[in-house]
């Protein structure tokens, strides 16, 4: 049987890097994409290759996706979360940078990888739970996350002709650098509150991706990864 092949843009992050590796341990060839930081590889056991490009530039991915092989996975999970404060006390560039980074660049994605995905091949949008219930001092980021939910639910729909599924994954708290600005008593207040008694990693966003690009009976869904925290 052929390899499957899947693109993994965001894939520099922590998350993507995990997120990498369990596609390729699971057989998929990769194709590799980030803007920032340095690629993982070393453990990686299929084949792999890597662009580079600014996932806020529309014509920056168009052009990265041109030469494209066919696809049957693919993951989004490029994303930045600002500092939290008031949304009086964010700068206008601080807000235009979530905008672009978290909702616009996954809508490019989505927008110009769609020809190069086999049919009965998936895409996967990593979004939040603060998309689903929002955060004070995180309402931008909040915001953008819950736009990437309703682009995955609405495409899920759009994308029913080509016979591509789009589903998205909100992770909860993440051991990630992301949230390492975290106290050890925040760390454990969140705890507290989350039913499996600890924080998520990265591995458990991986398992949700690929239980999604396995699943073909799901669709248009957004899967919460949080242990429980909110029920």
């Amino acid at each position: 049987m052929l390899a499957k092949t899947a693109l993994v843009v965001g894939a520099t992050g922590d998350i993507g890097k995990v997120i990498a590796q369990s596609l390729s341990n699971a057989g998929y060839n990769l194709l590799l994409c980030g803007n920032k930081g340095e690629f993982e590889t070393k453990n990686l056991k299929t084949e792999t290759s890597f662009l580079r490009f600014d996932i806020r530039n529309p014509e920056q991915v168009k052009s990265a996706f041109e030469k494209l092989p066919k696809l049957d996975l693919v993951v989004c999970c490029a994303g930045i979360a600002g500092e939290e404060k008031l949304i009086i006390d964010q700068s206008d560039e601080e807000i235009l940078n979530l905008v672009q980074t978290n909702l616009l660049g996954t809508i490019y994605v989505n927008k110009y990888v769609l020809p190069y995905i086999n049919r009965g091949g998936c895409i996967v949008n990593i979004a939040s739970f603060l998309g689903v219930y929002g955060c004070s001092c995180e309402a931008v980021y909040s915001a953008t996350k819950a736009g990437v939910i309703g682009l995955t639910k609405s495409l899920s729909k759009e994308f029913e002709s080509f016979a591509v599924r789009v589903n998205s994954i909100s992770p909860g708290y993440i051991q990630t650098k992301m949230n390492a600005e975290f106290s050890d008593e925040e760390k454990r207040s969140i705890i507290d509150k989350t039913p499996v008694g600890r924080l998520g990693t990265a591995d458990d966003v991986a398992k949700a991706v690929l239980f999604l690009a396995d699943n073909d009976f799901v669709n248009g869904e957004n899967i919460m990864v949080d242990g429980g925290l909110i029920i």
